[in-house]
């Protein structure tokens, strides 16, 4: 068990039109391509020529949820900044290998290279808001989110900070999209074709790229707070029960029914190779339980758990479900208790028990 985190602001930039009114809300962005991308918001209202030609893209998007995420929280200098990301910015790594070949591994533009470090976008933050506090970024695949949010309990449970600033960014590019291509990621091109064409899913090997940029203010106490999560658990290529005995034994440590559970968000993806694990979740979840899902509207990535959890954080502070995350509508009225699944290729599995104040 962790320490309670309590989210008092939340901002995510996504494919969907959300970050401008801080809401998901049609018309539903489609997919361009073969995958969902950003969204991006105005940079100019943020940042001068002159800065946005030192940032990559990738930065730039971060950093604008991070400043939002502050803003709206009512802060400007946060006890700690930590983030998690499965792969940083691959355009600016990408772009630093190509220079090194074109330029024969002489005498290369740096910037790329510091751009493309794991930890940049956690440095930009602290130089943004002059914040000179503990500062981390976990890179830790499908649990780098998770991970973040664990450190902030941590610190939290033993005193060392008061609230973090705590989110995840990811970013798809065209050849990374390739490289994960022939190792099976994603469905085939004619695929996606014919879910875009029918709005219907398929259920099929592979899944929908996708990219997202969330930032939480999270804090020790509950004053101002919508959300709260309660306690994260971690599995590494679980079988199917152990996942619905993990469920049983985090409501049981928490003295929660399955009864009171009211809603859960479930990070299915359809790809057909791993969506028995959440078809297990399901048949496990009472008739209390609203079932949702999320992906559709983001993708899938290393940390697209952030945006279940961003959505999650939203349907608090409205005090209601959002219908069109609906896939099973249950019999609960108000919300109190919530779950959040999601797992990364069947590999990397999270789950969150929410409370919603």
């Amino acid at each position: 068990m962790i320490s309670p985190l309590y989210i008092r602001a939340a901002r995510a930039i996504t494919p969907q039109d959300s970050f401008k009114e801080n809401e998901l809300h049609p018309p539903y962005a489609s997919l361009q391509g073969n995958r969902f991308v950003y969204k991006e918001p105005v940079y100019q209202d943020y940042f001068t020529i002159m800065q946005l030609r030192r940032m990559s893209r990738l930065t730039r998007i971060g950093l604008v949820a991070a400043i939002e995420c502050l803003k709206d929280a009512q802060q400007t200098s946060p006890d700690a900044i930590i983030t998690g990301t499965g792969k940083g910015s691959l355009h600016d790594t990408e772009k630093f290998m190509h220079s090194i070949r074109e330029f024969n591994e002489g005498t290369l533009n740096p910037s790329p290279f510091i751009q493309s470090t794991y930890n940049s976008l956690n440095g930009l933050i602290g130089l943004h808001h002059q914040v000179h506090s503990y500062n981390s970024t976990y890179v830790h695949r499908g649990f780098s989110l998770e991970h973040a949010f664990i450190d902030a309990a941590l610190l939290m449970g033993e005193g060392t900070i008061q609230n973090a600033l705590v989110g995840s960014y990811e970013e798809m590019t065209s050849e990374h999209y390739i490289i994960k291509n022939k190792l099976g990621y994603w469905k085939t091109d004619e695929e996606i074709r014919q879910m875009v064409e029918s709005g219907l899913p398929i259920s099929s090997p592979g899944a929908i790229s996708g990219e997202g940029s969330f930032f939480f203010y999270a804090q020790k106490d509950r004053d101002g707070a919508s959300l709260a999560i309660k306690d994260i658990r971690l599995w590494y290529e679980p079988d199917a029960a152990a996942i619905t005995a993990g469920l049983d034994q985090l409501l049981a440590d928490h003295g929660i029914g399955h009864e009171q559970l009211d809603c859960c968000l479930l990070g299915r993806n359809t790809d057909s190779r791993y969506d028995y694990y959440y078809d297990r979740i399901s048949e496990h979840l009472g008739p209390a339980t609203h079932q949702l899902q999320f992906k559709q509207y983001c993708g899938e990535f290393d940390t697209a758990g952030g945006f279940g959890l961003w959505a999650a954080s939203r349907m608090a502070a409205k005090r209601a479900i959002h219908p069109d995350l609906i896939v099973k509508k249950g019999s609960a009225g108000q919300l109190r208790y919530g779950l959040l699944y999601n797992h990364y290729f069947g590999r990397d599995h999270a789950m969150y028990l929410l409370e919603f104040l």
